[in-house]
């Protein structure tokens, strides 16, 4: 059955895999001091991060490559992370250096995506959406990544969990678990609201046609994936409509967190992000 919670305290602990030890106490200490929910874009950018430690491109241009945080231990659960930014040039990849980097600490093998967003030459629809599909079918190529014993999970924030959402189907056989941190789940209706982000959905649907429209809209697409969604009640961007309205699939989970707010979900000093890491640990036991 489709499964709603809302998460009414903030008592779990933040997950570590076994691999623990390769974080030194400044990265652990990072993680695990509390700020206060409903933090601004500037705090995430402010923040510290490692940088990544290779780099995969899957394309001709400068923007189509993939960064990643390889773990020494093969087996270990693989995240593919889609940025957000409301499908706009102006918010790259860099913005989410401190939320993967910490989920590398935490265990994971990560590979994040940049892709081509509205105002790059190529961007938008469906120029981003085929550079995600070109990246994602990037790693499913490389051996390493495409072990049956390796789990993956594909999580995007925000813009970043609409293409997240729509790769779920065209990769079912690669992908285990989908997890959306308030991802964009009904573009249709997000693009009717007013707002910064909602007219950046509206630049990057430009001229798109009704076929454009049922292969770009989560809504229109029931997963054939799991689903995780979690979304914080206080979002100023992505309202919590769009987490619980999402209800197509029995293998559909959304959770609530009272407080959080919409970069909570990438700063991995809030108990949003402790809350996250909790229900990665759920979705690795789970397989």
């Amino acid at each position: 059955m489709h499964l709603h919670r809302t998460l009414l305290t903030t008592t779990c602990a933040a997950f570590l895999f076994t691999v623990a030890s390769a974080a030194t106490p400044a990265a652990l200490a990072k993680e695990t001091t509390s700020v206060a929910p409903n933090v601004p874009y500037s705090a995430v950018t402010e923040l510290d991060f490692d940088a990544p430690l290779k780099r995969l491109s899957y394309g001709p241009d400068a923007l189509q490559f993939i960064d990643l945080w390889p773990r020494p231990d093969e087996a270990s659960p693989l995240v593919i992370f889609i940025h957000g930014g409301c499908w706009l040039s102006a918010y790259d990849i860099k913005h989410s250096y401190p939320a993967t980097s910490a989920l590398w600490h935490a265990g994971f093998t990560v590979a994040s995506i940049e892709y081509r967003r509205t105002g790059d030459t190529g961007g938008g629809w469906p120029g981003s959406w085929n550079d995600i599909q070109n990246a994602i079918d990037s790693l499913r190529q490389q051996a390493q990544f495409n072990d049956p014993q390796r789990k993956v999970i594909l999580m995007g924030h925000s813009a970043g969990g609409h293409l997240a959402l729509l790769a779920a189907n065209q990769f079912s056989g690669f992908v285990d678990h989908v997890v959306g941190l308030a991802a964009i789940t009904d573009l249709a209706s997000y693009i009717k609201m007013d707002g910064s982000c909602q007219r950046g959905g509206k630049q990057f649907m430009h001229n798109a046609s009704a076929a454009d429209w049922q292969v770009a809209d989560p809504a229109r697409q029931p997963p054939t994936s799991a689903v995780t969604l979690l979304q914080g009640e206080a979002d100023s961007i992505v309202p919590v409509a769009q987490a619980t309205r999402y209800d197509h699939s029995t293998t559909t989970t959304v959770i609530t967190l009272p407080k959080a707010g919409h970069f909570d979900w990438i700063h991995p000093q809030t108990d949003a992000w402790k809350h996250l890491l909790a229900t990665m640990e759920t979705i690795h036991e789970s397989y």
